[in-house]
């Protein structure tokens, strides 16, 4: 249980976020104005996003923390076209590493067959995209150009989210329909879903070590 001091400095902390985030909305709006008054909003494609968030769940107070919940990874991506008229959410899983591929689409430029990511703007249209695992990571604590060996790493598929801890080996399964604020570990309840997103972590993970080791 929280205490009620400790709850206090929670809403504070919250709030001045909160106030930080209408700040941020106020000067994108003079932008936005901007942009207008100068005739170039209907010939600009503009993209919104984030770093991450601040967690104030999970027991977690910080910006800079290993865990992986959706308060910290589930950041905005908000894509307005010339001539858009209609306000859509798209709820397929993205990445960031999904806007440069997005970016060259739109300014008609191939992309880089060794660029991460694909480009976002079929589902702009209302067309489809094959579903992809989407991976985020926090890998702070390793050194440039050494071998990954700790941190965080979470992949979304479907419904479910898997966080690893690399450090201690240990896993979080969760049903983000089912469970969206993640209270529920499923980790023994659906093992084979828990091998298989595990599976898909290390996958990737040794395939950048090799990279990492291939480049020295």
């Amino acid at each position: 249980n929280v205490s009620e001091e400790v709850q206090d400095i929670i809403s504070t902390l919250r709030a001045r976020y909160d106030e930080n985030i209408r700040y941020c909305d106020y000067e994108f709006e003079n932008f936005i104005t901007q942009l207008s008054s100068i005739k170039l909003l209907n010939k600009t494609v503009i993209i919104l996003s984030s770093d991450h968030g601040e967690s104030f769940e999970h027991n977690v107070l910080g910006h800079g923390c290993l865990d992986l919940y959706e308060e910290v990874t589930n950041i905005p991506l908000i894509i307005k076209v010339p001539g858009e008229t209609e306000n859509r959410v798209i709820r397929d899983e993205v990445s960031q590493i999904d806007i440069p591929p997005t970016i060259l689409d739109f300014a008609g430029i191939s992309i880089p067959s060794w660029m991460e990511g694909r480009s976002v703007r079929p589902l702009i249209y209302g067309n489809s995209l094959m579903s992809e695992p989407v991976f985020s990571m926090a890998l702070f604590n390793n050194k440039v150009g050494q071998k990954i060996s700790n941190g965080t790493i979470a992949v979304w598929e479907s419904n479910y989210k898997l966080i690893h801890y690399i450090d201690g080996n240990k896993s979080l399964l969760f049903n983000l329909r089912d469970d969206p604020q993640e209270m529920n570990d499923l980790c023994y309840d659906e093992l084979g879903v828990h091998d298989h997103l595990l599976n898909l972590i290390q996958d990737n993970l040794k395939k950048a070590n090799e990279k990492i080791a291939a480049e020295k």
